[in-house]
């Protein structure tokens, strides 16, 4: 059984990604921290050419057996991430304050395609 949500995204501008990408899964934690216990890892992906990054929250409440602790997870990323950088930065800082702030690095990840796991195969 899978624990975890993962979300996988490209930012708009590069200038500020790190920053912007810590911001965004420190936020969400913080926002759903009264409710469950929640961690997270980022990290940096690199697929041929193409670069990204991948937030994987992890907690004892992140299991198929909890459907509404993921679907809060999706939607508080998702509504950080409609912020502008501006309002974005600001709740970060007050977070830091605060001494909320996981300091997680961004761990760099080379990945390869795999064909095999390509679901055209199922139908072969």
């Amino acid at each position: 059984m899978a624990k975890g949500v993962e979300i996988a995204f490209q930012l708009n501008q590069d200038s500020e990604s790190p920053q912007i990408v810590e911001a965004l899964a420190n936020l969400t934690v913080s926002t759903l921290s009264d409710k469950f216990k929640l961690d997270f890892r980022v990290f940096h992906v690199t697929l041929d050419e193409k670069k990204y990054y991948r937030v994987l929250f992890v907690g004892a409440g992140m299991s198929s057996l909890h459907p509404l602790h993921e679907k809060a997870v999706k939607e508080t990323f998702d509504s950080l991430s409609k912020e502008s950088p501006k309002e974005l930065f600001s709740r970060f800082n007050d977070l830091k304050k605060e001494g909320k702030v996981k300091n997680i690095p961004i761990k760099e990840v080379k990945e390869e395609y795999d064909l095999w796991e390509d679901p055209i195969w199922q139908y072969i």
